[in-house]
């Protein structure tokens, strides 16, 4: 039988009840294994030579897990047990329907493109960061603004002064990009989006950019001591006057299964008419 693997975020599924339920639809079938998806490396593990992943909890569950599985070359199917949301592709109200599907092998696999954060200390130290969702560059403190240079495939673009920027995938242009008045793009696209966050500068806007081109972003003048980078709202290092870091297309594909007709129009609406 094929191995799979339940992720389950504890602090959704306090119980346990949703992950018994999974496992009992699928427990025929497949081989199952089980995992929390608070150790990238432990889940990494886990996720070798599966079959596939189920994620129970919700997008930023999904998210927590999409580089160990990305790296793995493993789909990941969500059921959600938050808000409604882009990724999880299962509510809690058709769990059995949908799981009975995917063991009948009744689904489809969406490829979503990822950013790669290369970041490279003034210490000589090399950081990488995949994301799914989004990199973001922030001041460290509530107190004072950053200020960077962004250059696209070497040529300058803009200065930006406030709290920081966003630079997100399509599917996290409906996550902080959005909320810092980024635009939505469709998830099959391979462009990157580059959102001020609170600038000072008036004529700061939004630009998108195709997903193969290098983005550069240099400390023009920093009023912060430190900055943060952050990857996905799940991974952040400190960063300083002297680090280069550069945002580009990662080689690595994060793949969602469906098994409902939902589709990116439909859910956007519900969305957005909150």
């Amino acid at each position: 039988m094929h191995k799979i693997v339940i992720i389950t975020n504890l602090n959704k599924d306090t119980d346990g009840s949703v992950t018994k339920k999974c496992a009992k639809v699928l427990e025929s079938k497949f081989d199952i294994l089980y995992d929390d998806g608070t150790a990238c490396e432990k889940t990494k593990e886990k996720l070798s030579g599966a079959y596939a992943a189920i994620v129970i909890g919700g997008d930023g569950t999904i998210l927590a897990s999409s580089v160990a599985a990305a790296q793995c070359s493993v789909p990941l199917l969500g059921v959600n047990l938050g808000n409604l949301g882009y990724l999880a592709d299962i509510e809690l109200s058709h769990l059995e329907d949908g799981l009975e599907s995917f063991a009948n092998g009744n689904f489809s696999v969406e490829e979503r493109f990822m950013l790669e954060a290369v970041c490279h200390s003034a210490d000589g130290k090399k950081t990488v960061l995949p994301a799914l969702n989004d990199i973001v560059i922030s001041r460290a403190s509530y107190t004072r603004m950053i200020a960077l240079d962004v250059l696209v495939d070497s040529q300058f673009l803009s200065s930006y002064i406030g709290d920081g920027i966003v630079i997100s995938t399509p599917t996290g242009s409906t996550a902080y990009s959005l909320s810092a008045g980024g635009p939505v793009a469709h998830p099959g696209l391979d462009v990157s989006i580059i959102t001020p966050v609170c600038s000072h500068t008036l004529g700061s806007k939004p630009v998108i950019v195709p997903g193969k081109s290098d983005i550069s972003i240099r400390f023009h003048k920093t009023f912060d001591d430190k900055s943060m980078l952050t990857a996905d709202g799940q991974r952040a290092i400190k960063i300083v006057d002297g680090d280069e870091i550069t945002v580009s297309a990662s080689k690595l594909k994060t793949k969602l299964i469906k098994v409902t007709n939902k589709t990116f129009c439909e859910i956007l609406h519900k969305k957005l008419q909150g």
